[in-house]
C-alpha cells in the first residue's frame, strides 16, 4: 500500500523535486493532493506536476480540508516564514510532517513545534536533502568509524550563482540573514552530526555586491568553536566559477574532501567524487561513488520512521540544535 501524502504550500523550489520522485515511485508513494494560498501558484503547479501524478493534482481551497483525508504525512513546501504555521495544523490533526528547510526564522516557534510532536508521538523530519548524497552519506560513515582520528576542523563552502541575485533579494527579502540563512543549514546539519553542538559561534554577514539594498546579506561567514575543533562555513551569493561548493574534514589521522557538493537545480555527473587520506598513505585517493537521486531517501527515511520500522537517522532534537545555530550564525537569534 503506498504511503499516502499531503502537500502544505507548494512555493519552496524543493517541492517540484520532492512531487518528481513521488511520481516515480507510484508503487511507494502517492499524493493525495495539494494545497497553495496563492491561486495562481497553485494553479501553475496543477499544470505542472498534474500530467506526472496520472492527470491531475487535486488542490483543496483551506488546509484543513486537506488534512481531513487519509493520509500517513505531510509534506510542508511553503514558504519558509508560513511553514511552522502549517506544521502545527498538520500535527494538530494527527499528521506526521515532513517539513522544507530552514525550519521557519522563529527558534520558540520551532521549539513550540518539536514540543508538540513529542508530546503527541508524531514524527518531524526536516528536508536537508544532501543528507543522502553517496558522498555525503560516505563522509558520515568513515567519520563514525574513527578513520579520520579526532576531527580538528571542517570547512564548508556552499555559494549561489551571481545570475540569480535579483530573485535571491526578492525572495530572502523577509529574513535577516539573507543568503546564509537560506542555504547555511545544509552544512550545519552535516557538521553537527559530526562534531556535536558547537560551543559558540561567530558571524562574519555582509553585502558585498555593487548592486542590490546594502541590507542584502550576499556573503556571510561563520566559525563555529568546539573543544578541540572548528568549523567554518562561509556562503555567498556572488559565484561566478563553476563546480565550487566544497566540505573538507581534516582530522588527526586522515582527511577527506567532497570537492563539488551539487544540487538538485545544478547540472550534476551521474558519478559523484570523494578524495580521501589516511595516515600512512603515499597520498589521496578518489573515490567515485555512484551518485545518488535527490529527495527520494528522505521520503524512505521519513515513511519508514513513521511506520515504526527504524529510528529516524536525525533526531528531532538534532534537527532543533541545527536550527538554533543556523538562527545564531545568521544574526537572527542571540
Amino acid at each position: 500500500m503506498p504511503f499516502r501524502l499531503g502537500m502544505l504550500g507548494m512555493w519552496h523550489t524543493h517541492a517540484d523535486g520532492m512531487v518528481r520522485q513521488i511520481a516515480e515511485h507510484p508503487k511507494e508513494f502517492v499524493l493525495v493532493g495539494g494545497y497553495e494560498r496563492d491561486p495562481q501558484l497553485a494553479a501553475q503547479r496543477r499544470k505542472q506536476w498534474g500530467p506526472r501524478l496520472g492527470g491531475d493534482l487535486r488542490l483543496f481551497d483551506k488546509p484543513e480540508q486537506l488534512l481531513q483525508e487519509r493520509l500517513d504525512g505531510v509534506v510542508v513546501e511553503g514558504r519558509v516564514n508560513e511553514n511552522l504555521r502549517l506544521a502545527r495544523l498538520a500535527l494538530e490533526h494527527g499528521k506526521p510532517v515532513l517539513l522544507e528547510k530552514p525550519a521557519g526564522d522563529n527558534f520558540d516557534e520551532f521549539r513550540r513545534l518539536i514540543d508538540q510532536a513529542q508530546r503527541k508521538h508524531l514524527h518531524v523530519q526536516l528536508i536537508y536533502l544532501f543528507r543522502y548524497m553517496s558522498a555525503v552519506q560516505e563522509m558520515f560513515q568513515r567519520v563514525r568509524k574513527g578513520e579520520l582520528g579526532r576531527i580538528y576542523h571542517f570547512r564548508a563552502r556552499l555559494p549561489k550563482d551571481l545570475r540569480e541575485y535579483a530573485r535571491f533579494v526578492e525572495e530572502l527579502a523577509p529574513y535577516k540573514g539573507g543568503m546564509f540563512f537560506e542555504m547555511a543549514g545544509h552544512v550545519i546539519d552535516m557538521m553537527i552530526a559530526m562534531l556535536g553542538t558547537p560551543r559558540q559561534v561567530n558571524s562574519f554577514l555582509a553585502h558585498h555586491h555593487r548592486a542590490g539594498p546594502e541590507s542584502f546579506i550576499d556573503n556571510g561567514v561563520a566559525v563555529f568553536t568546539y573543544p578541540n575543533a572548528f568549523g567554518i562555513i562561509d556562503v555567498p551569493a556572488l559565484e561566478v566559477a563553476p563546480n565550487s561548493r566544497r566540505i573538507e574534514v581534516f582530522g588527526t589521522e586522515g582527511a577527506l574532501v567532497i570537492p563539488h557538493l551539487g544540487s538538485g537545480h545544478l547540472a550534476n555527473r551521474n558519478i559523484q567524487p570523494l578524495e580521501v587520506y589516511r595516515i600512512g598513505q603515499a597520498g589521496w585517493r578518489t573515490l567515485e561513488l555512484e551518485a545518488r537521486p535527490l529527495q527520494i531517501s528522505d521520503l524512505r527515511e521519513f515513511a519508514a520512521v513513521v511506520a515504526g520500522k527504524k529510528p529516524p537517522d536525525f533526531s528531532m532534537d538534532h534537527d532543533l540544535t541545527v536550527q538554533d545555530f543556523l538562527l545564531r550564525a545568521s544574526g537572527m537569534r542571540s
